[in-house]
């Protein structure tokens, strides 16, 4: 038996929530799986943790969502009799009066459930202090308490009691991110940051604060959260440089983006754009990362600085920022789709691409103004390409068009 729970879900708790190592939690599901199985309530109760989507874990830990799953493993939870489940159901808005009935075989009322899982926490287990924390921050207290208005003499009353308790969740937040439990620090970020109405004012300063013991004690993903505050104030400066490098290099992918750019930039030391692609591919290791698609990808449509020219990769990774809904390379992609660089002409496809964006480059306007005058995919409007191509600012290839045409003595634009 572990200290608090089974090997298993101790073992589990320490893999998955603190420490940010993919393949140690990787290492974990099955151990968690087998202990469920033979009837583990928390058991089953951690593993729809990790079914449930990074939300509920650090982003980048190896696990696949599955809302069916994750129901069934907290019915399983509630059923085993995990008060963890119980709670966790009770958030997510799972504990439904049949579930409620199912935990009075382990649990006469919700307040039993809690008390169990306080007792866990007062007990030093990272995890409960946390689920407790999220009890008084959410108010789930209520409905745990089962107190309502018609229980206080008036309605300020009430308030004051909703706003005591939800305050309370602030020491427990603290000790479990102080403790080693990084992901118990996002809702306290998040009261400090943004506020609560009536309860307590938004702290910018609170917040920083939160971030940066976050990034003092290693966690990657508060480096990279504490680096995005110092930015807004430092740019890309060494330290923030430093911050992003060592978040990066535990895991947190996001950060290569911000490393590569440094060095495309030539922020913290010499222009390196070979550098600032290996950190992009590391980075695309997610593949919801458009930063570094966008980047690279415009590095490989340059091709300059160190790097060969390679449209079709190009193609391949705006397409890929483009899926993650990210039009920022469109006037790059549009353009090999109009020339056909890298992928099969397609000027209906570029004229698309272009028309999507509501920013202004010379590759967008010259692809315009070439569609127009050309009539590729469109009626022929010379007109309407020639002001395209007028948009372009000292941009060789538009100026050399704009030589194809003239104004008649009736101020009609025509081929030359």
């Amino acid at each position: 038996m572990g200290k608090y729970f089974s090997d298993a879900v101790d073992n589990a708790l320490e893999a998955i929530y603190y420490s940010y190592d993919r393949e140690r939690a990787a290492a974990a599901v099955q151990p968690l799986a087998d202990a469920a199985n033979a009837g583990d309530g928390d058991a089953a109760y951690i593993l729809s943790r990790c079914t449930s989507g990074p939300q509920y874990s650090w982003d980048y830990h190896p696990f696949q969502e599955d809302d069916n799953v994750t129901e069934q493993l907290i019915r399983q939870s509630i059923v085993k009799g995990s008060a963890m489940g119980v709670l966790g159901a009770m958030r997510c808005g799972m504990l439904t009066p049949e579930m409620e009935e199912a935990m009075k075989a382990h649990y006469p009322t919700l307040k039993d459930a809690w008390n169990a899982v306080y007792e866990k926490a007062e007990a030093g287990c990272l995890f409960a202090m946390n689920m407790i924390g999220n009890t008084y921050f959410w108010l789930d207290i209520v409905r745990i308490e089962g107190k309502g208005p018609n229980d206080f003499p008036s309605k300020a009353a009430f308030g004051q009691w909703l706003r005591e308790n939800e305050l309370k969740c602030i020491p427990w937040f603290e000790k479990a991110f102080q403790g080693g439990m990084g992901f118990a620090g996002r809702n306290m970020y998040n009261l400090y940051c943004d506020g609560e109405e009536g309860i307590i004012a938004p702290d910018k300063a609170k917040a920083e604060a939160v971030a940066r013991l976050g990034a003092e004690k290693g966690y990657p993903d508060w480096q990279e959260r504490y680096a995005a505050l110092l930015k807004e104030k430092e740019d890309l400066s060494q330290r923030v440089f430093d911050l992003y490098l060592s978040a990066a290099k535990q895991g947190q992918l996001s950060s290569w983006f911000y490393v590569g750019y440094a060095y495309e930039l030539g922020k913290v030391g010499p222009k390196d754009c070979i550098k600032a692609m290996e950190c992009y591919e590391l980075g695309l290791r997610d593949p919801k990362q458009v930063g570094c698609a966008n980047r690279s990808g415009r590095l490989l449509f340059l091709g300059q600085d160190g790097i060969p020219q390679d449209y079709a990769r190009a193609v391949q990774l705006f397409e890929q920022a483009r899926a993650n809904r990210s039009t920022w390379g469109n006037d790059m992609l549009g353009t090999c789709y109009l020339f056909g660089y890298g992928c099969q002409k397609d000027p209906q496809r570029a004229l698309q691409l272009f028309q999507e964006v509501d920013y202004s480059t010379n590759l967008l306007n010259y692809g315009l103004g070439t569609i127009y005058t050309e009539g590729l995919g469109v009626p022929e409007d010379i007109k309407k390409g020639v002001e395209y191509f007028q948009k372009c600012k000292n941009y060789t290839p538009a100026q050399e068009a704009l030589l194809k045409f003239k104004k008649t003595l009736f101020g009609k634009w025509v081929r030359r």
